[in-house]
């Protein structure tokens, strides 16, 4: 592989590869996007380019240092990721990686650290990992990896040439889909089109119950069915779905030791889960909210041009043919009062019961 690999970031790939050229390499890069369009894949790519000796601003792709670091073993390379149920990024994995920057490098001219979801430092390991970047040793190259590089200390971002990667084209995510998944063409373009070029999102919507979830909701509410009864039943599907990732992320106690440190890093990492905890469920209920507003979407626009080129649902086109809306967009209004009381942490069920009963009329 090499930069050629990396679809829809033109942009960003003409950055690395100028910077490369011109031997201009700086200490810290910010790659920053939406998730799901490259940013890790450029990374290693880079890493590849200033480690090949046979290309001249890319990677061949076949020399010893390519294959070592594209199998994950070159000595100089290393990748730093949320570790362990916390998914966090914590003080003692950034201790290491400052303690290997302070190492010449193996075989390399450089040692590169990639940091992948680097906004999952925890404030311990970013301020630590800040001391570094202030002065950074040698050549030691650390790419940061995110997606919400706000979350990351100013200091840091300040610190690190940022690079944007921007949402992969429709097309693009539709022929991953296919490729990756062996998705039929009409769901694959829908899937795409909902995705909204994040090829992270469009894996999800395949490998999870949430579209199909939402897609009822919307048929039993067109179909009559009781909002306040769906609600209680939604609700109930939602601490079902909040207990599966609580016991997914769960970290025991036990092993934090009886002394007072012991203690305190049992408090740490328990607020550190219910954070954790919390971002998850909510990411899901804004997900489903979402894919609600993509279908009364679907359906104001497929009313008003009766064509189905427009729509994003195009796998249930015969449903939206058949469907009335007159008041699609006073839904998607309700839809987006009920993402307003979410975040102000307004009673889950009593959001979803309002929104439900808002869906429902005619």
């Amino acid at each position: 592989m090499s930069f050629s690999a990396i679809r829809d970031q033109e942009t960003a790939v003409r950055f690395v590869r100028q910077m490369l050229v011109g031997s201009r390499i700086p200490n810290g890069l910010l790659f920053f996007g939406p998730g799901g369009v490259g940013k890790r894949l450029t990374a290693l790519e880079l890493a590849k380019a200033i480690n090949c000796r046979e290309g001249k601003g890319d990677a061949c792709g076949a020399c010893l240092a390519c294959r070592k670091i594209a199998h994950g073993n070159h000595p100089d390379i290393k990748l730093v990721e949320p570790s362990d149920k916390t998914r966090l990024i914590k003080k003692d994995a950034i201790d290491e990686v400052n303690e290997l920057a302070s190492l010449r490098p193996f075989e390399s001219e450089w040692r590169i650290f990639i940091i992948q979801d680097a906004d999952r430092m925890n404030p311990p390991a970013q301020n630590h990992f800040l001391k570094t970047l202030e002065e950074p040793p040698g050549r030691s190259l650390f790419i940061l990896v995110s997606e919400f590089p706000r979350v990351l200390l100013p200091t840091i971002r300040s610190r690190c040439q940022q690079v944007r990667f921007r949402a992969l084209g429709k097309g693009t995510v539709k022929d991953l889909l296919q490729r990756e998944r062996d998705l039929p063409g009409d769901i694959a373009e829908s899937i795409a089109e909902i995705a909204g070029g994040q090829m992270s999102r469009a894996l999800d919507l395949v490998d999870s119950e949430k579209r199909a979830v939402a897609l009822s909701l919307t048929e039993r509410l067109a179909n009559g069915d009781d909002p306040v009864i769906m609600a209680e039943e939604f609700a109930k599907f939602l601490d079902e779905q909040r207990k599966g990732i609580e016991a997914a992320v769960k970290v025991d106690s036990a092993d934090n030791g009886s002394d007072e440190a012991g203690r305190e890093e049992m408090e740490r990492s328990k607020a550190e889960r219910l954070a954790y905890l919390a971002a998850l469920v909510k990411r899901d209920m804004l997900e489903y909210l979402y894919l609600l507003q993509t279908w009364y979407r679907d359906e104001m626009v497929f009313a008003a041009t009766r064509d189905s080129a427009k729509v994003w649902n195009k796998d249930h086109l015969k449903r939206l043919e058949a469907a009335q809306s007159p008041n699609a967009a006073a839904k998607i209004r309700a839809i987006e009062t009920a993402r307003m009381y979410l975040d102000r942490f307004i009673n889950e069920e009593r959001v979803f019961r309002d929104l439900f009963m808002a869906l429902a009329a005619p």
